[in-house]
């Protein structure tokens, strides 16, 4: 796991190697064990590695034999072994044990379509020194970010926003019409960010200049459900356990300490489960917990997991207090505002854990294969409503009203029969008339109207709205949101994590479940719970989905009142242009009065006003 970042002159003139440096002196966070930098004609490249394969001999950037390929490269390739074998029978030869050196001599047999035979997570740059051919890929899913700014004759790029801010030749304006939509969605859809410079390279897309143009192609497609023949629910079980066993074994690869960080949840439990039998030691198992009401404490469910699978298990415990000193450095240290607040205890989490290991697996992507969240449940359920005569009317009435909250979203979300709108009525964070009564009903609508119809094409051939949902999500959601907060929190403190449930041998088998392996009745996640029964407790296996729940009501009228309060100040709210200024101190009034509880929509708005206020610093 590391941090790249370069510049390349399509028309290969000199590049000063000063603002790349930089770039690099920026983000030692992301590999404090090591740096490096490539320089030939049109291209400047650096890397700052985390040393986790073959720490003594790894380092980067890394050349072919003749030296006619180099590469910089982010992440872990798990299947590196294999592909070393099949070089050295083709006469490669290797200087180094790591996985790393396997991507120039894949390059020199294969040219792009080498990102095809890659089992991993990765986002890299391979640079041909004679041709001056410059190829940067981003991996399946999204697992490592990359983002760039392709301008004139320049392409720059880094694992980081606020890295590529560091270059020149990128500017540091936000895109204010994008705040919107990050406050209420927790993200920004396609390749769009919070900057109007930069955009991300999307998953499984890869850029390649060569003969002075830079082209954008995507290699990877997520599948669309396609139900096979009808197999039986045992046969389907024993073909997931094969998988995913396999999949947690190949990410215990590693030359560091590794250990897992342990929700309580299935997805988790599942986790440990097979890498205590993957391994030959106890499990490092790492929780936290909220001094509170129990509710928003999980630990007791982390203790019976790793009761069961004997991991040594750590706890850490946040005061309230905690939160208000860490929330602040959090955002200094971010590169987009905090909207979703599971960064907080991943944050603190990632910092914890980090002390004893330098990799940990985590549970991230099985709600969006499987169907775990809330909505899926609801969405097969009740798909049938937004065929009904009239459906829209009542979708518009409901929106329509001066007050619905999350009732009426719901009940406009059973009602819409346009897919892709239907898509982000559920899966909206705050809802649409709050964000509406912040930023102009019509004006919202608006914006979600434009968003939907890019979500349209992932229900195109979907068998059902579910199919079509998980597809959005696995596009949209996952990689923009929960991987992006995973990547940021974990490599903040040179933690690599690894997500067993992302690999793409998982995510193409579920592709072929009929929707009743995914929900069966009341049950998410079915198929996985089954084939896990034996392996978890009761009290595991029977649990709805919770996520991370926290106290944001209780956090605003304590530790942050005063932060949040100086943020709602005249000069504050008046850096975000659009936004209704007084609309936002009544909803901070309502919550401060003990009225409904507004915590999650108010800590939205708090973090995207002190992002604001850093960037106006």
């Amino acid at each position: 796991m590391c941090g790249i970042c370069g510049h390349v002159d399509l028309d290969r003139r000199p590049v000063d190697p000063e603002p790349v440096q930089v770039m690099l002196d920026a983000m030692v966070h992301r590999g404090p064990d090591a740096g490096g930098m490539h320089q030939a004609p049109g291209i400047v490249a650096g890397i700052r590695r985390l040393a986790v394969i073959d720490p003594e001999h790894g380092d980067q950037p890394i050349s072919s034999e003749d030296g006619g390929v180099t590469v910089v490269f982010n992440g872990e390739i798990y299947n590196f072994r294999e592909l070393r074998e099949d070089l050295e029978r083709r006469g490669h030869a290797f200087r180094t044990g790591s996985d790393t050196e396997v991507l120039v001599h894949l390059w020199e047999e294969h040219g792009p379509e080498m990102v095809h035979r890659l089992n991993g997570m990765f986002a890299f740059c391979i640079h041909e020194n004679n041709t001056g051919r410059t190829f940067i890929a981003r991996d399946r899913l999204g697992i490592k970010p990359l983002y760039y700014r392709l301008h004139g004759r320049s392409l720059i790029f880094a694992s980081e926003i606020s890295v590529l801010l560091r270059h020149p030749g990128v500017g540091r304006t936000v895109d204010m019409d994008a705040l919107p939509l990050l406050y209420a969605m927790q993200y920004l859809p396609g390749d769009r960010t919070i900057q109007q410079d930069v955009r991300k390279l999307l998953p499984g897309h890869w850029i390649l200049a060569e003969s002075g143009e830079a082209t954008i192609r995507e290699y990877y497609r997520i599948p669309t459900p396609q139900p096979g023949e009808p197999v039986s629910k045992e046969r389907l079980a024993e073909e997931l356990r094969e998988l995913l066993e396999d999949a947690v074994r190949c990410r215990t690869m590693a030359d560091v300490p590794l250990g897992m960080f342990l929700s309580g949840g299935v997805d988790s439990g599942v986790v440990l489960s097979l890498l205590a039998a993957a391994t030959d030691r106890p499990v490092r198992t790492f929780s936290v917990g909220f001094d509170g009401p129990e509710r928003f404490d999980e630990r007791k469910y982390a203790r019976l997991l790793a009761e069961r699978y004997g991991s040594e298990h750590e706890e850490l415990v946040v005061s309230a207090a905690d939160i208000g000193r860490m929330l602040p450095e959090m955002v200094q240290r971010l590169d987009e505002p905090v909207t979703d607040p599971a960064m907080i205890p991943t944050w603190l989490l990632s910092e914890f854990a980090r002390r004893e290991v330098t990799v940990v697996l985590t549970g991230e992507g099985a709600d969006e294969l499987f169907a775990g969240y809330r909505r899926y449940l609801y969405q097969k359920k009740y798909g049938w409503f937004s065929g009904m005569p009239g459906a829209r009317s009542l979708a518009d009435s409901a929106l329509g009203r001066s007050s619905p909250g999350r009732a009426g979203q719901a009940l406009a979300a059973l009602a819409e029969p346009d897919a892709g709108l239907n898509h982000l009525y559920w899966s909206m964070i705050v809802p649409v008339a709050t964000a509406g009564n912040l930023f102009g009903q019509d004006r919202f609508k608006g914006m979600l109207q434009q968003t939907a119809s890019g979500f349209d094409r992932y229900f195109d051939g979907a068998k059902s709205r579910l199919s079509g949902s998980l597809v959005a999500d696995q596009n949209e959601w996952l990689p923009h949101n929960l991987l992006a907060k995973v990547d940021r929190a974990t490599m903040a403190f040179s933690l690599e994590a690894r997500v067993p449930f992302l690999d793409h041998r998982v995510l193409e088998w579920t592709s072929r479940l009929q929707d009743r392996y995914r929900i069966d009745g009341g049950l998410t996640k079915a198929i996985l719970r089954h084939a896990f029964r034996k392996d978890l407790p009761q009290e595991i296996l029977n649990r709805p989905k919770r996520g991370f729940d926290l106290p944001l009501g209780d956090w605003i009228r304590g530790p942050l009142r005063e932060l949040t309060s100086n943020m709602f100040s005249d000069a504050s709210l008046a850096r975000w242009e659009g936004l209704d200024a007084g609309a936002a101190r009544r909803m901070l009034a309502r919550h401060l009065a003990g009225g409904k509880d507004l915590g999650l929509p108010l800590f939205n708005l708090l973090s995207i006003l002190l992002f604001l206020e850093r960037r106006a610093g």
